[in-house]
Order: C-alpha cells, then sequence, then structure tokens
C-alpha cells in the first residue's frame, strides 16, 4: 500500500503555514527535526527512511493530543514493554498505512532513548500526513492554552467500538496449526502453534516470530496461502 508522507521540507512548511515556532536540525540526513520552543516536543520526519511521523512529546503535549485523538477514535496506546515487540507493533500499522495515532508513554525508559531529552518522555507515532496535520493543529491549540486561559467545557467523547477478544479456536479456524501462511513483512511461513491469542510462525531458515493475532487479523498482514 502507497502512503507517500511529506518530505522534511514540505513538513516545515506545513507547519510554518500553521503558524508554530520551530527551530530545525540535521544530523547526517537522518535525523531530521522540528523543535517546538526551547523545551518543547521535538517531530522526527525521517520519511526517507520510514513511512512513519515521531514526535518526542512534554508531559502536556502528550496529554493534550492524545485527549483530542480519544475523541476522534484515532488513539492506541501501546503498554507492550519489550522493546522488539513493541517496534513490531509499530512496523505492523507502518506497512499499512494506517490511520491510528500510536501512544507510547515514558517510552524514553521502555525504549532506552538515551539521546532524547529528559523533558520528552513520551512518543507519538502515526503514519499519514492527516494525522501530521491534526498532531500540529493540537500543538496549536495547546501552546495557545499555556498563553491564554480558556473557559472550561466539558469534552464530548466519541463512545468507542470494543473489538470482541477471539478465542484460539476461532483463531485456529482461520489460521490452521500447519498451515502455509503469507505474512506482509517476512514472507511465507508455516503455523506451528496458537495460545492466548498469539500465533507462532516458522518462516525461512527456521527462523520463529510470535505475532499477535488481533493485528494480523485487523490489517491483513497475515493470509492463508
Amino acid at each position: 500500500m502507497e502512503n507517500q508522507l511529506y518530505s522534511y521540507e514540505e513538513a516545515c512548511e506545513l507547519i510554518q503555514e500553521k503558524g508554530l515556532k520551530m527551530t530545525t536540525d540535521r544530523y547526517a540526513d537522518i535525523d531530521k527535526v522540528c523543535k517546538f520552543g526551547d523545551h518543547g516536543s521535538i517531530l522526527n520526519v525521517n520519511t526517507l527512511l520510514y513511512s512513519r511521523y515521531q514526535l518526542h512529546a512534554t508531559e502536556k503535549d502528550y496529554n493534550y493530543i492524545k485527549r483530542m485523538a480519544d475523541a476522534d477514535n484515532l488513539a492506541i496506546v501501546l503498554r507492550e514493554t519489550d522493546v522488539n515487540e513493541i517496534e513490531e507493533i509499530i512496523s505492523g500499522y507502518e506497512e499499512v498505512g494506517s490511520k491510528a495515532i500510536l501512544f507510547i508513554k515514558n517510552a524514553n525508559r521502555i525504549l532506552q532513548m538515551n539521546d532524547t531529552p529528559k523533558n520528552l518522555p513520551h512518543e507519538i507515532i502515526f503514519f499519514t500526513n492527516e494525522n501530521l496535520s491534526f498532531v500540529l493543529d493540537c500543538l496549536c491549540e495547546n501552546a495557545v492554552s499555556k498563553t491564554k486561559p480558556k473557559p472550561v467545557a466539558p469534552i464530548i467523547k466519541a463512545t468507542k467500538i470494543v473489538e470482541p477478544e477471539l478465542t484460539d479456536d476461532e483463531i485456529k479456524n482461520i489460521y490452521p496449526e500447519g498451515c502455509t501462511v503469507t505474512h506482509t513483512k517476512y514472507g511465507q511461513g508455516i503455523v506451528k502453534s496458537v495460545f492466548t491469542g498469539r500465533i507462532t510462525v516458522e518462516f525461512a531458515d527456521s527462523v520463529e516470530k510470535i505475532l499477535g493475532a488481533k493485528i494480523c487479523i485487523k490489517n491483513k498482514l497475515l493470509t492463508v496461502a
């Protein structure tokens, strides 16, 4: 699925159009970042290498953006603590150009991001230009709210649809043990087992991967060959 994200220069133009104050930095053309204020959040735009945007967020920006994303049914909080599992989940959303916005609280500690400033403890990751515009709008609104008091109004949140959890037997009906499957990233493999909502698949060279059944089914990452 093609998901053409903005280049670093295009992202900077969009930020300027929205009137956000920022400074820019580049590190060997790999890390390209936009800093919002002296101690504000930092947007990482590495769209030449990845199909994602990444915001190193302050506590206030994280909470505000999450509240707005919750209201639009866009927010997904990653509560996993294993680095490899988190990266696999992010890659799954990235590969399909998901409209979801992923929130990782205390990502500095979980992902051991030693180069990220201590005042930016959280990560927000998203995969579309529309959500980049959404996040920038939130940063604009939050910047205004810090300097200009607003009347308190109740926030009406849309009701989230809670998807039922699949049993292992239901998952086996979709991915029978021993069947050949194809993963969008890892290629062809064989289902070895299904247990507690996770599928163990043996790919080429006897490499085994444990995949979350729910995300594989929802995002069509794994299909029966």
